[in-house]
């Protein structure tokens, strides 16, 4: 029964969630590229990195709001400059954060930041789950496209891979 769980096929796949979940800036770029490296299925490996940030980012938002209850925490967005920020959050931040965000500082963060900022009164699937899971889904196709016309381009060009 181990021997057909560590197939050199599976082992590929669970490294590549591996570097996925890492909490490295480009992440999901570089398990991007290890599957077009790989050649691994495009499918089951886009399905594999949006299911398996969309969860690392959960846990991190609900991190977040575990935090969230701390006294540092709470002194600095009751502060004229956190209330002003947390303003602008509450209306535009997961879109903001989780759509342009995203490519440059990661989902991971930016789960953790909207996870102080959340407030009861707001559904939470319309706040965060939804815009969430579409941007990963969204960027994770992206990359892809990426990383194949970038290790294509190496190969037939340079012949380096």
């Amino acid at each position: 029964m181990l021997k057909t769980f560590f197939k050199p096929l599976y082992y590929k796949y669970l490294i590549m969630t591996a570097i996925n979940v890492t909490p490295l800036i480009g992440g999901k770029y570089l398990s991007t590229a290890y599957a077009v490296y790989n050649k691994l299925n495009p499918y089951v490996s886009i399905t594999m990195i949006t299911v398996s940030e969309t969860l690392l980012c959960s846990v991190l938002f609900y991190a977040g709001l575990k935090l969230k209850s701390m006294k540092w925490v709470n002194k600095m967005l009751s502060s004229k400059k956190g209330k002003k920020a947390h303003n602008y959050v509450a209306k535009y931040g997961p879109v903001i954060g989780l759509f342009v965000g995203q490519m440059f500082i990661g989902a991971p963060p930016i789960s953790l930041a909207l996870g102080f900022l959340y407030e009861k009164d707001k559904n939470i699937y319309l706040y965060f789950f939804i815009p969430l899971f579409i941007s990963i889904f969204f960027y994770s196709i992206f990359n892809f496209y990426l990383n194949t016309a970038a290790i294509t381009s190496l190969k037939n060009i340079f012949r380096l891979i």
